[in-house]
């Protein structure tokens, strides 16, 4: 077997995917464990970045300058009428003491990722290699490079008592505090989150009931599964599973998904964490919610003709339309949920657009001019959307300091309220003076006009 096959890789993998294959391999071949399985796994890492650096090399050299094979010192030169037996023993150089970085790492990163700091410690002051000060810190100089490269899962005491060895944990050791943050973090995750069994999660995660840990290993392993959309959209029916999945990522990754450890698909986890974010319209959620949707549809269409019968003791076309329409109710509504959160959230924004500007005050251009031929009704439909969208624009730039107004609840509240007001002002409060249109229309515009003021003046003309 060759060393790349050995490694999992093809033969043209490059030096950065040979050192992920090795460093994750490391995880299951130990050298406490497995002493020869980790001798083998090593040469093959060995032999796969030298033929890997020979490529690169042979790619870069001229292929005119032939290849000079090195000629030795004239200090160490032997004259020709001198054997080799004719030398004495005395005057033979010793043999070179040759320390391999790449390996000692990875004994290193084995030992790391046993999660024992005591015995890391006590492992790294027994290297009697490691007694030279100028050797030591040339090895915590390569390490730090391998760490930032490779991230290799282990938990933070573990972290810290390597960078403590190597006295790499001090202002004057010339790195990145906050670059240093992230490579624990990201060790940290990769430590945290192998996938072997539900109790050693559970511990590692610190979860304490068996449905927690069952929650924590199922998510995990959805997000190391490959993008499949036909699995995706079979979950996503599931309207509790997408905020599981944000919520777990965000309790393990302390709200840095990006630190995720390589095992983690990229594309499953930006798509679960798009469909749970409930202030925006994204597509993921667009998508499951069409779902859904056409799910009830058909539940719908095949419930229908039975409830039917139940009713009528024969199959009916009136009352299966309206179990069809029932059963589609929460579905309408969610659409325009949707639709109206695109608008507000597209209304909000700061990014100047024209015709943002003019929206409310044609809104309520339109409804009052309905009102005064009598359609009080399509009016307030025009000057109700108005107002909530002037107000919520000036809660969200200008008075967020008002904390209860951004609780989702009042909003909703203070938007019920509006067709309260209007039925008010019908009622005949006002109603000689002024018709409920009138009112929340100025309201509408007293709320753009307070926006429009507070705008910067650069804003303001561009918008």
């Amino acid at each position: 077997m060759s060393p790349f096959e050995l490694l999992g890789l093809a033969a043209d993998a490059d030096e950065r995917a040979i050192k992920r294959a090795y460093a994750q391999r490391l995880r299951l071949t130990r050298p406490d464990d497995d002493p020869q399985g980790f001798q083998q796994l090593h040469a093959a890492y060995q032999a796969a970045l030298a033929h890997c650096r020979a490529a690169a090399v042979d790619a870069t050299a001229p292929p005119h300058e032939p290849v000079r094979e090195p000629s030795l010192p004239l200090s160490s030169a032997v004259p020709a009428a001198a054997g080799a037996a004719d030398l004495p023993a005395a005057i033979e150089p010793p043999a070179p003491f040759r320390f391999d970085l790449a390996a000692f790492c990875s004994a290193v990163f084995a030992q790391a990722s046993g999660g024992d700091a005591v015995a890391l410690q006590a492992w790294l002051a027994g290297r009697q290699e490691l007694w030279s000060l100028q050797l030591k810190a040339r090895v915590g100089r390569y390490l730090l490079n391998e760490l930032h490269e490779q991230a290799p899962p282990m938990p933070v005491d573990c972290m810290e008592t390597l960078l403590r060895f190597f006295d790499l944990d001090h202002a004057l050791a010339d790195h990145d505090p906050l670059a240093m943050l992230q490579l624990t973090r990201r060790s940290r995750l990769a430590w945290q989150l192998q996938d072997d069994d539900e109790d050693r999660l559970g511990a590692r995660l610190e979860l304490r009931t068996p449905l927690q840990r069952w929650r924590a290993h199922w998510v995990l392993r959805q997000l190391q599964r490959p993008f499949r959309w036909s699995r995706v959209l079979w979950l996503g029916v599931n309207v509790v599973v997408p905020e599981r999945i944000a919520d777990f990522v965000a309790e393990a990754s302390d709200n840095h998904p990006e630190d995720l450890p390589e095992t983690i698909d990229r594309t499953q986890l930006g798509f679960w964490l798009a469909a749970a974010n409930r202030q925006r319209v994204t597509r993921p959620r667009l998508i499951l919610g069409g779902v859904r949707s056409t799910g009830m549809l058909l539940l719908g269409i095949l419930l229908a003709p039975l409830l039917s019968l139940l009713c009528t003791d024969s199959i009916a076309f009136r009352p299966m339309l309206i179990v069809v329409g029932v059963v589609m109710v929460p579905s309408a509504l969610w659409a325009l949920w949707m639709a109206w959160s695109a608008l507000v959230l597209w209304y909000i924004e700061r990014e100047p657009r024209a015709a943002r500007k003019f929206v409310v005050p044609l809104l309520c251009a339109a409804g009052v001019v309905l009102g005064a031929v009598g359609q009080d009704g399509p009016g307030l439909v025009l000057i109700a959307p108005a107002l909530w969208l002037s107000v919520r624009r000036y809660w969200y730039h200008h008075a967020s300091r008002y904390a209860v107004f951004n609780s989702g609840y009042v909003r909703l509240a203070l938007l019920l309220a509006i067709p309260v007001l209007h039925a008010v002002l019908n009622a005949g409060l006002g109603a000689d003076l002024l018709s409920s249109g009138d009112v929340i229309a100025a309201a509408a515009m007293l709320a753009w006009t307070a926006d429009l003021r507070r705008q910067p003046r650069g804003q303001a003309s561009v918008r």
